[in-house]
Formats: structure tokens, sequence, C-alpha cells
């Protein structure tokens, strides 16, 4: 009997006879079957498929569980949990500034904590600045070194202060044709920790537009002292001004 070139799937030969058309079907469709079902071993929904060492079948992998990255294992395809000094981030939540003070409650113990605050701003007391307290702590937990890079009056000014809040950037009013936004991103180390200081690092950024257009951005480097695991994060500023705009994300490690 004839076979095809690819799979060795066994076909009528020119010569036979019409009455072994059946059975010439039934065979060559079992073979393709057999076939693709070695192609094509996935049982469930997220399965991945890869080439085995045996030709024409393939070797399925199951989904991995949320937080796992593909990498490679032993020469094939595997599901593992990051590990290392650099943290994959997940979004943790979305919240729209509203009010004096915008608190986000219920955060999940990580290792690292990333927040992004896109276009910040308030109603009035213009210029305010972007301030930050963890678990709703108002002492004097917070011990930062700031500098300030300012044009076109260009000024390089620095500080070290200790008080009750993380001062993190610039949050730019709409007072007095003063428009404008702070882009900040902060990052909390070892926020799940209960022994000691958490080191943070935030950036930020403001513009204002008016009769002379003036920009600034803060560097600041700092640890809160308190003992407790980070489970909240409220914003506010030094001004106690209402927040007329903004959005604030908050990403945590999966390792």
């Amino acid at each position: 009997m004839a076979t095809t070139t690819n799979y060795g799937w066994t076909t009528p030969d020119d010569t036979s006879l019409v009455k072994d058309g059946a059975a010439a079907i039934r065979t060559l469709g079992s073979s393709v079957d057999t076939t693709t079902k070695a192609l094509n071993p996935s049982t469930t929904l997220g399965d991945i498929e890869y080439r085995s060492a045996t030709a024409n079948t393939n070797t399925r992998l199951g989904i991995g569980t949320t937080g796992q990255v593909l990498t490679v294992s032993g020469g094939v395809p595997a599901w593992t949990t990051p590990t290392g000094s650099t943290p994959n981030f997940t979004l943790l939540s979305t919240t729209t500034f509203a009010g004096a003070t915008t608190t986000i409650s219920s955060i999940p113990a990580r290792r690292t904590l990333r927040v992004i605050v896109e276009s910040a701003a308030v109603s009035d007391s213009f210029p305010s600045i972007l301030v930050v307290r963890f678990n709703s702590d108002s002492g004097s937990n917070y011990d930062t070194s700031t500098v300030v890079l300012s044009r076109p009056n260009a000024y390089l000014a620095a500080s070290l202060t200790s008080g009750s809040f993380l001062d993190t950037g610039y949050s730019i009013a709409t007072k007095n044709n003063q428009t404008g936004g702070v882009y900040n991103a902060g990052f909390i180390i070892d926020a799940a920790d209960t022994t000691g200081a958490k080191v943070f690092s935030s950036t930020g950024c403001g513009q204002a537009s008016g009769s002379q257009e003036q920009q600034a951005m803060r560097l600041v480097e700092g640890m809160y002292l308190g003992g407790a695991a980070i489970s909240s994060i409220s914003f506010s500023n030094n001004n106690s001004a209402n927040f007329s705009g903004g959005t604030v994300r908050i990403y945590g490690s999966v390792n």
C-alpha cells in the first residue's frame, strides 16, 4: 500500500479494487485521527504545546499560576515563579483623586510597591506639593533627603528633613491662570517587612504656565520607620487643598 510523504498515512494504490475503498478510508481516517491528536494533546483552557523528542508528537504544558512566567528548564518550556533582585510587577489598584485626601486601603502584602501618579492637580492653593502617608501614620516617621532642580531661573537646592509625611513632588494647581500637572513615580522597598525601616525613592516634576513658565523636579530618597507592613497609602497635599484631577496606580511585585 502507498503512504503519504510527511506522516506515512496508508492510502490505496492506483491498482486497488473499488471494493476495498471503504476499508482504505477507515484506515486513512484512523491514521489522520491518531496523528492529529499527537500534534494537539491539549485538554484544558490555557494549555501550551511544544515539540517533543518524538517525531510528529507534541507535549502538553498545562497553564501556570498567576504571576508565573514561561522559561526553559532541562531544554523544554516550563512555568516558574520569578526570583532574583529585579521584581516583576502586577497592577493592584487604579484610583482617581478626590477631596483633600485619597486613601487606597487593603493593599496586599508585597515585597516592593511601585506607585505611579499621573496629572495630579488641585483646585486652589497654587503651588501645592503632593504628600503621602503610609498606614495613616502621621507621626514623625518619615526621614527624607530632597534635591530640587528648577528652571528657567535654574537653581539646585537640597535638604534633609524628618517629618510626618513623604514629600513626593509638585502637584500643580489651576489658579490664577496657572495650569499643569505632576507625573510622579515612587518606589517603596520591602513594603511587607515588619521588623525594620522601609526604604523609598521618589521622583516628581511639575510645570506651571502663565506669565512665566516654570518647571521643577524633585528627587527624594528616604525611609519610613513604621514597623507594620504597608497596607494603605494616603495622598494629600501640604495646603490641604481639594484635588481636581489625577490618577494613581499601585503596582506590587510578584516575588
